[in-house]
């Protein structure tokens, strides 16, 4: 029987089609951290040096499907506050069991092989980085930093359900009502404040809210214009890629990245669903590492610097042939390694949830 864990469950149906997405949010964010093991670690001219600077494009996409999965799956189950409640405790455990479990492997790293971690580590808060609390650096684990957002998402969404705003024309409004505290918290430059305000007031809720309301409203669009809105979202985000500079860079502004990269995405996501609707599915193995995602996404980090150091230090040659080795290899054991995490560690966590559920035990 395939666990409840596997695919994403929309008012009952299965859509495939958004797990095939989040394994290519996972795979371009494993990319673009790749493409600074590959500077750092191989010699000569790397060959993700331009092709890998804006493949955190991924972390929009999976803004953008957070937002439209959790509009899509609040329809139709209640509201009030034992709805934000049942979302909430949910959302946790879906979550932080397994961020705590590669949060723990880090700060044991930071004490027993503190050479193979960031040295910036030392000014980090550990207590706030297990408790997802923004703070002045980067969580310990460093891309936990897009949980902190997604765990305010959570918050403020479950708000909505609290205040009986289940209604697809209530929650639309508050979606509404949200992005225009934000615009102005953006306006005025409280984002560059205390880092909680820089959370709240940052463009990247845009992306979020953007995915609420494509998840609130993509059945009305007709099934015939889901090739056009694929293509579509599909040609922005990878234009936006292309043209805009470097995500680190002093020029790209970030409501200018997050317009592009969350529009394309919401495109992106509202054909892929009306495909699916019309009968199209994804390809198998896109599934499987789609519900391998979050696995993908918290281990990769580990998995390409521990190849990069070995790589470095018995294969640095620098002809093209040794970087385009090297990038295939990482890839796939990266890949292969979030596959047997998701499978071995976090659907078991996932199924132990609905097992105590079913006896009655855990709510």
């Amino acid at each position: 029987m395939k666990s409840k864990s596997q695919t994403v469950t929309l008012a009952g149906e299965r859509f495939e089609s958004l797990q095939a997405l989040r394994a290519i949010a996972a795979v371009a964010v494993l990319i673009f951290h790749l493409r600074f093991v590959e500077l750092r670690y191989l010699e000569g001219h790397a060959l993700l040096d331009w092709l890998g600077r804006n493949a955190d494009a991924g972390v929009d996409l999976f803004f953008v499907l957070s937002g439209f999965v959790m509009a899509s799956i609040s329809r139709g189950k209640g509201s009030g506050p034992s709805a934000a409640r049942d979302f909430l405790t949910q959302r946790a455990w879906r979550v932080v069991p397994l961020y705590w479990m590669f949060t723990t492997l880090v700060v044991l790293l930071m004490s027993v092989a503190p050479a193979m971690v960031n040295s910036s580590y030392a000014d980090q808060s550990i207590a706030a980085s297990y408790l997802l609390i923004p703070h002045q650096q980067l969580p310990v684990l460093a891309v936990g930093w897009t949980l902190v957002h997604e765990a305010y998402f959570y918050l403020v969404f479950s708000l909505a359900l609290a205040l009986a705003y289940g209604t697809r024309q209530r929650l639309s409004l508050f979606a509404m009502a949200w992005g225009s505290l934000v615009g102005f918290g953006y306006w005025q430059g409280f984002d560059e404040g205390a880092p909680t305000a820089s959370v709240v007031f940052s463009p990247l809720t845009f992306e979020f809210l953007a995915g609420v309301l494509t998840g609130l409203h993509w059945r009305r669009i007709p099934p015939r214009f889901g090739s056009l809105l694929f293509i579509t979202g599909l040609g922005v985000l990878l234009l936006a890629a292309a043209l805009l500079p470097p995500s680190d860079s002093e020029f790209n502004a970030p409501l200018r990245r997050v317009i592009h990269l969350g529009l394309g995405s919401a495109l992106l996501i509202a054909g892929s669903a009306l495909l699916e609707t019309s009968g199209h599915r994804p390809n198998r193995l896109l599934i499987e590492l789609g519900d391998a995602s979050y696995s993908l996404y918290l281990s990769h980090i580990f998995v390409i610097s521990a190849i990069g150091r070995m790589w470095g230090h018995f294969l640095p040659s620098a002809h093209w042939l040794n970087h385009g080795f090297f990038l295939l290899f990482t890839v796939f054991v990266a890949c292969l390694s979030g596959n047997l995490i998701h499978k071995r560690i976090e659907r078991p966590l996932l199924d132990l949830r609905y097992r105590w559920k079913a006896a009655g035990t855990f709510r």
